[in-house]
């Protein structure tokens, strides 16, 4: 069995351990499997390893990436027209700023928002605060 299926195989078997007792076995499990490793073997099953944690790390900066994009909106998200933003800012339309707002899968990959794309978003969330901002003044200052 290859490293990195036999890396898989054993992520699996640990990610449906319930008990202390039944983690204990595995780290024997795992001792074992190491000792009975030749030294290629061991540096094989070490780079699979690390390769795994690379993956899971870049896994898990894109979710806490995606938590804080969605926190930043929490405030907004039901009082602005999505549309509007898509069309005015974007020339694309409320189902693709959707897409990418809710990571939704496009062609078979999360859709997401490219850097130069937040920039527009934060710049086009900026000018239209501008805009009631001075809508609100105007009004303030008009007696009906």
């Amino acid at each position: 069995m290859g490293a990195k299926r036999e890396i898989d195989d054993l992520l699996n078997e640990f990610l449906q351990l319930e008990t202390d007792e039944q983690r204990e076995q595995f780290r024997c499990k795992i001792a074992q499997t190491l000792a009975d490793k030749t030294a290629e073997e061991k540096r094989e099953f070490g780079e699979a390893l690390a390769d795994n944690a690379k993956k899971t790390i870049r896994q898990s900066e894109a979710l806490i990436g995606e938590y804080h994009f969605k926190q930043a909106l929490n405030d907004i998200i039901p009082a602005v027209t999505w549309s509007y933003i898509a069309e005015e800012y974007f020339q694309k339309s409320r189902s693709w700023l959707s897409q990418r707002m809710n990571g939704y899968h496009v062609n078979s990959k999360a859709a997401a928002f490219t850097p130069e794309e937040i920039n527009t978003l934060a710049d086009g969330l900026l000018d239209l605060s501008e805009r009631i901002k001075k809508s609100a003044i105007l009004l303030k200052g008009h007696r009906f």
